[in-house]
């Protein structure tokens, strides 16, 4: 009859098989199986018919045992009690042990069966032993995965390893507090407990990573205080539910500096999260908060998706902090309604539109300048384009709207903006077109692209996608021609040449 160990509370049956070998003088886990015909891989996939075995052979409960054993369901998902987790949520590899519990538990390398594996040790997220705060330690990595799993013989194997770590003093985090008392107690009634586990831990800590490092994080690359930091802050917020969390994302559009016009950019890191393709059907409960916030908040196109879902394209007011008129946009405010760029609310005051950034005044400011001194080079002319003069219109060639277009790479309706606004010349009657049919002068379509070009035409040059030619230029902070945001994407194209030769 073998020598058999007290089970402790928040160890898992891995953990007591691995100290039952100990305790009995084998070499390995897996000698000890062999030797008494035990099906050890069984029990790490967490079968009820292996833990019920290894119940009735260490003489411990078998319900107490299976209530803190993880089954593996296949295919990176295992459960825990009614807990769903993955992979991420473990740290599979490697053992991590708080050095202060191996010390006090144990007094020699040879009475490694002394202490029990805590359960929830093998968490990613729970970085802190709660009774000694005290950051817990990676044990050195093993080259075959069999032996790491072995608890027992690494402690015997590394018991001075760990006995020479220094030990850091951290005190646990409400989030670690509220992991570890749901690992080993379960979940409560609360909106976050109502996630899945491995979906209430990684939010918390990629909603603190936007938090505390901005739009432009990566995901990847951050230290083990930096997560528990971002953890806590995260937490922080999704405790309080659905609703905190929105208003944390509205918050997010108010900071000075930061684009809150196009959500993706804006949220960064957690939007990037959110629409991986390795996040299973049980993030989607998370996902409908953040999608629902995402069309009250901005507008979106119909048809685009967001988190899988489509916009059904309802216009809502942008939460970007609203930009104020001074200086050169003020003087032309009255020129900002013509363009289409700023409206006049109810008290008779001239506001920009949601879209309109401080970056398009500027770009406003130095369109509207280029044209004037444009104007003035040309001598003799009276149009109030300087890429054409309209009393020598009839004796140049025309292109229709549409033909104007193809060669830009915009919609018409752009073209029939620029038309307007001058920067395109336009002649109202042709014989060569229907009466009243609006025409471009093939000059002024000449002129304009020496000056301008667009997105699509660089992303034809480029041989780029559109969307992620956009993305790029933008972090770049390339400006665009002011145009209403309905309207085809072009810049100037002396910016889109430098960037392109330092960055593409």
């Amino acid at each position: 009859m073998p020598l058999t160990v007290a089970h402790a509370a928040c160890e898992p049956a891995s953990s007591l098989l691995s100290r039952l070998a100990a305790r009995n003088g084998a070499i390995s886990m897996q000698r000890f199986c062999g030797d008494i015909a035990f099906p050890i891989d069984p029990l790490f996939r967490g079968e009820k018919v292996a833990i019920e075995q290894l119940a009735q052979l260490a003489g411990c409960d078998v319900g107490a045992l299976e209530r803190v054993s993880i089954r593996h369901l296949g295919k990176g998902h295992f459960r825990l009690r009614d807990e769903f987790a993955s992979l991420q949520s473990f740290q599979r590899t490697r053992i991590r042990v708080c050095p202060k519990c191996i010390r006090s538990e144990m007094s020699s390398a040879a009475e490694s069966w002394r202490v029990p594996r805590r359960l929830q040790w093998k968490f990613s997220s729970i970085r802190i032993c709660r009774e000694h705060s005290s950051v817990l330690i990676s044990l050195p990595a093993e080259k075959f995965h069999k032996d790491a799993r072995d608890f027992a013989a690494q402690l015997r194997k590394h018991h001075d390893w760990i006995l020479d770590q220094p030990v850091l003093q951290a005190s646990p985090s409400p989030f670690e507090a509220y992991l570890t008392n749901r690992i080993l107690s379960g979940r409560g009634d609360r909106w976050i407990d109502r996630l899945e586990l491995n979906v209430a831990s990684r939010a918390c800590e990629v909603l603190g990573l936007r938090i505390a490092k901005g739009p432009d994080a990566a995901l990847a690359g951050h230290s083990e205080p930096d997560w528990m930091t971002f953890g806590a802050l995260g937490y922080d917020i999704l405790k309080d539910g659905p609703d905190a969390l929105s208003e944390c994302l509205i918050a997010m559009a108010r900071v000075d500096g930061v684009d809150g016009r196009f959500f993706g950019r804006l949220f960064g890191p957690w939007m990037a999260w959110l629409k991986s393709r390795s996040l299973g059907d049980e993030f989607e409960p998370l996902r409908d908060v953040v999608r629902r916030h995402v069309f009250d908040n901005f507008s979106v196109r119909k048809g685009v998706l967001v988190l899988g879902v489509p916009s059904e394209g309802m216009a809502s007011l942008n939460p970007q902090k609203s930009v104020s008129l001074k200086g050169f946009a003020k003087r032309n405010a009255e020129d900002l309604i013509y363009r289409g760029l700023a409206t006049r609310d109810a008290s008779g005051d001239i506001v920009p539109m949601s879209f309109v950034t401080q970056g398009m005044l500027d770009a406003y400011e130095r369109e509207k300048k280029f044209f004037r001194n444009a104007k003035r080079s040309s001598e003799g002319r009276k149009s109030r384009t300087f890429v054409s003069d309209e009393t020598n219109a009839a004796a140049e060639s025309r292109l229709s709207i549409g033909d104007a277009a193809g060669q830009l790479r915009v919609t018409a309706k752009t073209v029939g903006y620029l038309i307007q606004h001058g920067m395109l010349c336009g002649v109202d009657t042709s014989e060569l077109y229907r009466r009243g049919a609006t025409v471009v002068t093939a000059d002024s379509l000449t002129r304009f692209r020496e000056t301008f070009i667009s997105l699509g035409e660089f992303a034809e040059v480029m041989q780029r996608p559109q969307g992620s030619l956009s993305m790029k230029l933008r972090n770049a902070g390339v400006a665009l021609l002011a145009m209403p945001h309905d309207l085809s994407r072009i810049y100037w194209r002396e910016d889109v040449s430098a960037y392109a030769t330092t960055k593409i």
